[in-house]
C-alpha cells in the first residue's frame, strides 16, 4: 500500500510538474497575438497616450514631436512639443480649438478637416498603427511597459496611412502586447526618409484604456 502511495504521489507530481511547465513555456501564434492586440486597442472608446518622434536631421538626432494626449470617443486634447513650439490643441467632433502659445487664447480652427489632417498623428494616434497587410511576424520575448508583463512583437508591414506613405518607406515596427488581456499598450516604428533615406523613430504608450475621461470645449 506505502508503494501504491509512493506511486500515486510521483505519478501527481509529474503531472503538476508538466502543467506547469507548459504554462511556463507556451508561447501564443504571433499573427493572431498582433491581430488581436490591435483589434482590442482599435475598439478602446477612451484612452491615455503619449506620442515621440525623433529624425536625423544632417547627422543629428532631433526630437520632432513630443506630446501628451487624452482621447475619449471623438474628443481629444494634447499637449506637448512640436518641431521646437508648445502646442495645445482639443478636438471636439469635428471642431479644433488650438491655444496660441503667445496670448494663451484658445483660437477654433475654420477648416476643422484640414488642421486635423496636419495634426493626424497626434490627434489619432491610431492612425499610425493602420496596415494593409502584417507580412512576417516574430515573437521576439517578453518585457514591461508600466510594470505590467508584456508580449514582444517585430514586424515589417505594409502601412495603410497616406501621410506616412508619402515621406517614409522601409518600416518596422515593435508592438508590446500586454499579457493580461492581449491589449497593445506600446509600439515603436522605425522607418526612413524617402528624400534622404535619414531614420525616423516615433514611439506610442497607450494607458488608462477604456476608462472615464472627459473632455470638454475651451472657453473662447
Amino acid at each position: 500500500m506505502k508503494k501504491r502511495g509512493l506511486w500515486l504521489l510521483i505519478g501527481i507530481s509529474i503531472v503538476l510538474m508538466g502543467v506547469f511547465l507548459g504554462r511556463y513555456f507556451w508561447q501564443p501564434e504571433p499573427i493572431n497575438l498582433v491581430t488581436h492586440g490591435l483589434e482590442r486597442l482599435n475598439a478602446a472608446t477612451s484612452f491615455r497616450y503619449s506620442l515621440t518622434q525623433h529624425q536625423w536631421v544632417e547627422g543629428k538626432d532631433r526630437v520632432l514631436t513630443q506630446i501628451l494626449g487624452e482621447k475619449d470617443g471623438g474628443n481629444t486634447r494634447i499637449l506637448g512639443q512640436l518641431v521646437g513650439s508648445e502646442v495645445e490643441m482639443i478636438k471636439i467632433g469635428d471642431s479644433t480649438y488650438s491655444k496660441d502659445p503667445f496670448s494663451k487664447k484658445w483660437i477654433r480652427f475654420a477648416n476643422a478637416p484640414a488642421a486635423q489632417e496636419v495634426f493626424l498623428a497626434e490627434l489619432n494616434p491610431l492612425s499610425s498603427l493602420q496596415m494593409k497587410e502584417l507580412g512576417e511576424v516574430m515573437l521576439s520575448g517578453q518585457e514591461k511597459v508600466n510594470g505590467e508583463k508584456a508580449w514582444v512583437c517585430q514586424l515589417k508591414p505594409s502601412v495603410q496611412n497616406q501621410m506616412m506613405e508619402v515621406f517614409w518607406t522601409d518600416f518596422q515596427y515593435t508592438l508590446y502586447i500586454r499579457k493580461s488581456d492581449k491589449t497593445l499598450v506600446k509600439a515603436s516604428i522605425e522607418a526612413k526618409n524617402k528624400a534622404k533615406s535619414d531614420p525616423m523613430t516615433m514611439t506610442l504608450e497607450f494607458k488608462d484604456i477604456g476608462k472615464k475621461i472627459d473632455i470638454q470645449a475651451p472657453d473662447i
